[in-house]
């Protein structure tokens, strides 16, 4: 870990804070109904919360940041609940010296970097769970909006990015070392070695736990584990780097182990990605498909929702900066923001199952620091559509 970093950590996991008592009321629902019959716990709604990269502007997600993400307050000043689930990620640190992806995705080049090892992956948790950030500012953030509204109806899910154990330290060069990620109990792991790569995924989802425990927190729960890489290659997919993944063999082990402790399974792959359409096969409990019809208008949103139901899948919403009204182009990034608020309602996605909301690394708290009327009218129109789930009273 550079010296930078670890100033940062340091300096939150030194920090004094007083966690937040909750208001007096009764006793928290566990789960939702609707969730009791779908078996291990998600949200209705969960935010992308990108971080632990050098590109990210701001860094940290401190407890402020996490406000307009745990409450809205509407234009009459009625405060109500927002994301009950906030997925915990990063895909990639490319601004530090020893370039590092936490992931393959086709058609990188020769200078992107390196897949990361053991190490970056305890960056990553290290990061999750430092004092005053992430997790623990998340927890401190809802404890303040119980203080005001009572407690939320159940608590607010987490779910921590699994990296992909990439099996060639760097991925054009096939001569390249598969022993780089590190040791477990004294033994270098080969990536070669499906068990090899499946225990380094069984260190870091027990190495979640344990830090989560750890924390002792009072308003969030550790749902479950989110899958990083966006497509699952097949043994038939060569374009596809089946070579540096094989996804379909290491997946349901993932699975498998994740369910014994309880643990929801989630994906979020890209539009028409290899294996959005049988999912099931390996394992996934919740999987939304990105429409990309926020960057790709010709991806036209009746077809998706058409996919999403045919795939039995649910809706990644898109968006990011550019949807601000300062912003050049940015009427038409806004149109296609509210295409997918219309798609999920016209094609019955919205109020019948979860939903994931990408909004790059800050949009949604850009949004609400706006004093444009335009991004405040674009603000309280997304934020009713949230609250206003019908799936969170079934």
């Amino acid at each position: 870990m550079n010296m930078i970093r670890k100033s940062i950590l340091a300096a939150l996991l030194l920090a004094a804070a007083c966690p937040a008592l909750p208001a007096e009321a009764g006793p928290r629902a566990e789960t939702y109904p609707w969730e009791r019959r779908a078996g291990r716990p998600t949200a209705s709604d969960a935010v992308l919360c990108y971080g632990n990269s050098h590109h990210r502007n701001p860094y940290l997600w401190d407890e402020r940041r996490f406000e307009p993400y745990v409450t809205y307050v509407d234009e009459q000043g009625r405060e109500q609940w927002l994301f009950d689930g906030f997925i915990f990620l990063e895909s990639q640190d490319m601004d530090r010296p020893d370039k590092r992806n936490y992931t393959y995705m086709t058609g990188v080049l020769r200078d992107q970097g390196l897949a990361a090892g053991k190490e970056q992956w305890q960056e990553l948790i290290d990061y999750y769970f430092a004092r005053g950030n992430c997790v623990d500012a998340l927890d401190k953030a809802v404890g303040a909006a119980e203080e005001r509204l009572g407690e939320a109806p159940v608590k607010r899910r987490v779910f921590i990015v699994i990296p992909d154990p990439i099996i060639y330290h760097h991925w054009i060069d096939p001569m390249t070392s598969t022993t780089y990620w590190g040791e477990i109990d004294g033994r270098r792991l080969d990536f070669i070695r499906t068990e090899d790569r499946m225990a380094a995924c069984r260190w870091y989802i027990d190495t979640v736990r344990e830090a989560f425990a750890r924390g002792k927190y009072e308003n969030v729960e550790l749902a479950g584990f989110y899958w990083l890489r966006e497509t699952a290659a097949q043994p038939e997919d060569t374009e596809y780097s089946y070579h540096l993944t094989r996804s379909d063999v290491l997946l349901p082990q993932i699975a498998d182990y994740l369910h014994g402790l309880n643990y929801s399974f989630i994906w979020i792959p890209y539009y028409d990605a290899r294996g959005y359409d049988d999912w099931r096969d390996f394992g996934f409990d919740q999987v939304y498909l990105q429409p990309n019809h926020y960057w790709k208008p010709e991806n036209d949103m009746d077809d998706v929702c058409r996919w999403i139901n045919r795939a039995g899948t649910s809706i990644e919403f898109e968006f990011e900066a550019s949807i601000l009204n300062a912003r050049e182009n940015s009427d038409a990034y806004r149109a296609r923001l509210r295409d997918y608020m219309r798609g999920a309602k016209q094609y019955g996605i919205y109020g019948s199952r979860p939903i994931a909301y990408y909004q790059g690394s800050n949009a949604l708290y850009d949004l609400w620091v706006s004093d444009d009327p335009v991004d405040r009218e674009l603000f309280h129109e997304f934020c009713r559509f949230v609250v206003g789930n019908p799936l969170r009273s079934k």
